[in-house]
């Protein structure tokens, strides 16, 4: 077999698989399933049968690659400190801090709020008494003392802190991950933070090993900072991204422009990075004379060790054993085919840590580099030909185009499914900008080592190479304007089904395998062009989850689950569809918008919107309109009460522009017929002022009204905006009310649900708030009232279907409830 290493990666991915997603099989099936390997690779020695051997050894390795997956899915969702969370908010003590000793596992990044601190916990203390719970836990501790005390919070030492815990906040929606499982499974179970850094307490340093890293990271970070930071602060950032895996140090829109153009993996530190290292250590090693095996042995232990200092990213590891495995091999005088070596690096990966076949990291890394192994040398094979014939000579001045180009293609073309649904966007810019990105991550690499080894000792030399490694960065940041040229060439996109994704690589694998059946080829080469074109061309892909059928002449409404916010989904019967607000969070670059409404309204089936609601310009309401407005381009965005000098509404109005969207102010009284439904604007009335600021009781209230039933969205208005709705309200049979203001107990005044009557009463909040909404005084009104309340915070998002005169609600959480028009 010519790649034996292959099917052991095969058999543990596949185990690991299926052991992470149904943990339950692993009970009744390792044991029998080891057993028969066991007795199948015995049957295969003696009797002699390589095929009996290696069925057995590839079921031995599914078998443990299920018992790893299993294993580590009950170790990263539930573990001791999990448990501990449950039982202290199960007994009303979870608001309260608790005493935690970890260690840190990276050092602490910085902040604009304060720092993130990424801790294994070891024990908790409780009561004075310290108890084993370990789990991983991720800190913010805030205040204005952090900058003086962050140095000291290095990876490997131990901390005592008190924390107050809490669960990763997850938005539960069609087509959005669950956030909670996802960093669980990434080694953070739960989240905490701490009110100021003087609480923090260093009780233990770090081993030796972990100190002299910390030391050294911290070396380069100064030397940076000094060299290239004082140049420029986005330079600096690259550059110690580039070195040693430190993204703290990038703004967000350094980081969307480089994900835009398709060149972010060149500030991730990967096989080129490594391939850049390793080339220096060996030459400089030649260039004294060591033999072959000293210099291989060196430069593997020199990888190894820069692999401890940089920290454990897929990436990392991944080039680094392959560098390792190649190098030990060439010092044995061996030769191992390359793509045996991925594979059982690929192997090595899920033994030591199996969950990060969930990390996005991993597939990208082993499919470019699987995909450029396979391709470049057959692209490189016509290429030569090709020119030879041509010209009679193989063009040599232009190999390494050739190469580069080659192994920019066939990357591309391997991972674009995956970029598509982990990241929701395909890239064609990179393979343009790829002939400048990479060599001009090569010149950061080494200029900024030039900056890190003589900064102390020849500070000229130091400048000079800070400001080679400036001109660089600045290349590759402004290089991403392609993409502001020619938007095409970067594209949001719904994620693709898993189930075309395999259609789209398992033409690939029919295409490379059946080289002699030229029929077949061609079919696979068909079906495989078909499935990309459907991933490019991106229609939406309605999710299964747990929402009620909808038929094309009923009304779906849905409000989705965003935490502390709003946004309500609109599906109207002619196919049209709304969005009232948006989401969001206040103070944070989290964008709400792009990460949970967007998706979710793919989801839904929509790729386009009619109309974009905006109650008001709140940051819980307005937060991710822009991105909806990028990714879905409305054909109109309604405000209330315009704010003249509002930074947020003046900025989506240029994006509206810009995407040639029209903007029109309503006001109570307005109506939109469509068909049989209307929709009528209740509030707010021409303004007689102009306002300064954002106010609550300025929002749009907006219902909707079909047949027998109504629903009503009134935003974030207050009790006295609520008098006012009484005296005209005109409830229908069934009547759905969005309950004003997340439930705050300023609003829902006993004289607005008199009048109103709802029978389903929804609260859109977040989960754990600080604010304590909803007001238990505020949902005891509509329990009394005989409505039914449903809270996102809860049950996730909430979808509610009429054709107007019935009504089903189905949650994400699953409960469900139907009601029929009787008045």
């Amino acid at each position: 077999m010519t790649h034996p290493s292959s099917l052991l990666a095969i058999a543990v991915l596949a185990g690991v698989v299926i052991g992470s997603l149904a943990p339950f099989l692993c009970a009744w099936t390792v044991v029998p399933a080891m057993v028969a390997a066991w007795i199948g690779v015995g049957l295969g020695f003696t009797r002699r049968s390589r095929a009996l051997g290696s069925i057995a050894l590839t079921i031995g390795f599914v078998a443990f690659g299920l018992w790893a997956g299993a294993r580590e899915v009950g170790r990263a969702e539930a573990p001791p400190l999990k448990r501990l969370f449950d039982r202290r908010a199960a007994e009303g003590r979870d608001g309260s801090p608790v005493v935690i000793i970890g260690r840190l596992r990276r050092d602490a990044a910085e902040t604009p709020y304060g720092a993130t601190l990424s801790l294994a916990v070891e024990q908790v203390i409780e009561a004075g008494r310290p108890r084993p719970a370990p789990g991983g836990l991720r800190v913010s501790v805030g205040g204005t003392q952090v900058p003086a005390h962050v140095a000291a919070w290095r990876a490997g030492r131990r901390l005592r802190l008190p924390v107050t815990l809490r669960r990763p906040q997850r938005y539960l929606n069609p087509g959005v991950a669950d956030q909670e499982r996802r960093f669980a499974r990434r080694g953070s179970a739960l989240r905490g933070s701490v009110k100021s850094a003087l609480v923090v307490e260093v009780v233990e340093s770090g081993t030796r090993p972990a100190e002299w890293a910390a030391t050294a990271r911290a070396w380069i970070r100064r030397a940076i900072a000094r060299d290239v930071g004082r140049v420029s602060a986005r330079s600096g950032g690259i550059v110690t991204a580039i070195l040693i895996g430190d993204r703290s140090g990038l703004d967000p829109e350094t980081q969307r422009r480089l994900r835009e153009a398709g060149t972010y993996h060149v500030i991730a530190i990967s096989g080129g990075n490594i391939a850049i290292l390793g080339a220096l250590v060996l030459v400089a090693l030649r260039v004294v004379r060591c033999s072959t095996r000293v210099a291989s042995v060196v430069t593997a232990a020199t990888l190894g060790g820069y692999a401890y200092l940089v920290g454990s990213d897929a990436s990392v590891i991944r080039a680094t054993l392959g560098a390792a495995v190649f190098l030990a091999a060439r010092a044995a005088d061996h030769r191992p085919p390359p793509l045996n070596t991925l594979a059982l690096v690929a192997a090595i990966m899920l033994v030591a840590t199996p969950l990060t076949i969930f990390d996005a990291g991993f597939a990208l890394t082993f499919g470019a580099t699987l995909a450029i192994l396979i391709g470049v040398p057959r692209i490189y094979e016509v290429w030569r030909r090709w020119m030879s014939d041509a010209t009679g000579r193989a063009w040599g001045g232009v190999r390494a185009l050739v190469l580069l180009g080659a192994a920019t293609v066939c990357a591309e073309a391997a991972l674009f499914p995956i970029s598509a649904y982990a990241f929701s966007r395909i890239s064609v810019a990179g393979l343009i900008l790829n002939f400048a990105a990479i060599p001009l991550m090569s010149v950061i690499q080494v200029a900024g080592m030039v900056v890190v080894v003589v900064s102390a000792a020849w500070p000229a030399l130091a400048a000079l190479a800070g400001l080679v490694a400036h001109g660089a960065a600045t290349g590759l940041v402004e290089s991403a304007a392609l993409v502001e040229w020619m938007p095409w060439t970067s594209q949001r996109v719904p994620p693709p089904p898993v189930a075309l994704m395999a259609v789209y690589y398992g033409g690939w694998i029919v295409w490379l395998s059946a080289r002699r059946i030229p029929r077949l080829r061609w079919a696979a080469a068909g079906v495989t062009a078909a499935a990309g074109a459907l991933v490019i061309l991106a229609p939406a892909w309605p999710s299964p989850g747990p929402v009620p059928r909808w038929r094309p002449a009923d009304l779906r409404v849905t409000f989705l689950d965003v935490g502390q916010g709003d946004a309500t989904v609109v599906q109207l019967p002619d196919r049209s569809s709304l969005l009232v607000d948006a989401g969001g969070i206040p103070g944070s670059t989290f964008d709400m918008g792009e990460r949970v409404v967007v998706p979710a309204l793919w989801a839904l089936g929509l790729r386009r919107l009619d109309w974009l609601v905006l109650s008001h310009g709140h940051p819980d309401h307005l937060g991710g309109a822009a991105a909806v407005v990028r990714d879905l381009r409305p054909r109109e965005i309604w405000e209330g009460v315009p704010v003249a000098g509002y930074a947020p509404l003046g900025e989506l109005r240029r994006l509206a522009a810009v995407e040639r969207t029209a903007w029109r102010t309503v006001q109570s009284g307005d109506r939109v017929r469509v068909g049989g439904l209307e929709l009528r604007v209740w509030h707010p009335p021409a303004p007689d002022w102009e306002r300064p600021r954002v106010r609550n009781d300025d929002s749009v209230v907006l219902e909707i009204r079909w047949g027998d039933v109504s629903v009503l969205l009134p935003g974030d208005i207050g009790a006295e905006v609520e008098r006012d709705l009484t005296a005209g309200a005109e409830p229908a049979a069934l009547q759905v009310v969005k309950v004003p203001h997340h439930g705050s107990a300023a609003s829902s005044s006993a004289r607005f649900v008199e009048a109103w009557r709802p029978d389903v009463a929804i609260v859109s909040a977040g989960r754990a708030n600080r604010f304590g909404h909803p007001a238990p005084d505020v949902v005891r009104r509509y329990l009394d009232a005989g409505a039914a309340v449903f809270n996102t915070a809860e049950e996730g998002a909430i979808t509610l279907v009429t054709d107007g005169h019935t009504i089903d609600i189905r949650t994400m959480s699953g409960r469900q409830l139907r009601l029929k028009a009787n008045r």
